[in-house]
């Protein structure tokens, strides 16, 4: 790929999902695209479930017990980027050292993804791991690239488990209660996850991470009380529905999923008024959330 495309690819992505210019050079794929649908099947596979577990908040909607269990919603109150790449999923994060207890399973139990494991820990601000179930691996790091060198260390903490530590059985549990997929609904759950810092061009729409508006729009979303966290998407086969409160606006999720050049290939969206449909062939996430102020809208179209 002449380095001009790798370049601009690169800008695209800076300017799109946030990530930091050295982080997005070493991310462009060989195809042209943006990258976020190329990837292989263990990593869709892993974003996907990393979706299920970010986006269930226990709450007056659902009970704190299956997915809603894990945990991984309080991720949501971090400054997270994804940075996607064909055979990793790379977390770019401030403070990765609060980050990666909330993924990690560990013998203190709590919040986790089940079957990942700690590979190595790398300087001092980076821990890749491994998926068991899927195999994918994910790193977490402080590295504004996105990289990492320096020399295998141990792990602040002692009680992660490695990655020869077979799943445990309420691990083996939690997988079981994991509903069926299609391909093209764990592309468009994956979206979620890739997305969770990006924006649209010339700030018109905002992900802002799941709890601002970084558009600063007119007309802001109710912003009082513990329910504004309540997250649910459920679902199975073909068929999903992901209802929230608060931020961000469902338009702006339903753009992030559908808008050249960051959504989905193929990916549309459908106003029904009181909700959006996304549609990826036969694959359709049903997105129930707070809309954009009305004065707005227009300005806001997948």
């Amino acid at each position: 790929m002449p380095r001009s495309t790798n370049k601009a690819i690169a800008r695209a992505r800076m300017q799109y999902l946030g990530e930091p210019r050295a982080a997005a050079l070493h991310a462009v794929p060989r195809d042209g695209s943006l990258g976020l649908d190329t990837c292989s099947p263990e990593q869709r596979r892993l974003r996907a479930l990393m979706t299920l577990g970010l986006f269930n908040r226990p709450g007056s909607w659902q009970p704190h017990r299956g997915i809603a269990a894990w945990g991984l919603h309080t991720l949501v109150a971090y400054d997270i980027i994804a940075s996607p790449r064909f055979n990793r999923l790379v977390v770019i994060a401030d403070v990765p050292h609060n980050v990666a207890p909330y993924l990690l399973p560990s013998r203190d139990g709590g919040s986790s993804l089940p079957g990942l494991r700690l590979e190595e820990f790398r300087g001092r601000r980076t821990c890749v791991t491994r998926h068991l179930p899927t195999g994918a691996q994910l790193v977490i790091t402080g590295n504004s690239s996105g990289a990492w060198d320096g020399n295998l260390r141990p792990f602040p903490r002692w009680d992660f488990y490695p990655v020869n530590r077979l799943h445990t059985r309420p691990e083996r549990a939690q997988l079981e209660e994991v509903p069926d997929m299609s391909e093209d609904t764990e592309r468009l759950l994956a979206g979620l996850m890739c997305c969770i810092a990006a924006r649209g061009a010339e700030g018109r729409w905002a992900i802002g991470n799941w709890f601002s508006d970084l558009p600063m729009r007119p007309g802001w979303l109710r912003d009082e009380g513990e329910d504004r966290y309540e997250k649910q998407l459920q679902g199975s086969g073909r068929q999903w529905t992901f209802r929230w409160n608060g931020f961000p606006h469902v338009d702006d999720v339903a753009a992030s999923l559908t808008a050249s050049p960051i959504g989905s290939s193929g990916a549309v969206a459908r106003d029904t008024g009181d909700h959006f449909e996304v549609r990826l062939d036969d694959a359709t996430l049903r997105l129930n959330g707070q809309r954009v102020p009305m004065q707005q809208q227009s300005e806001v179209t997948p």
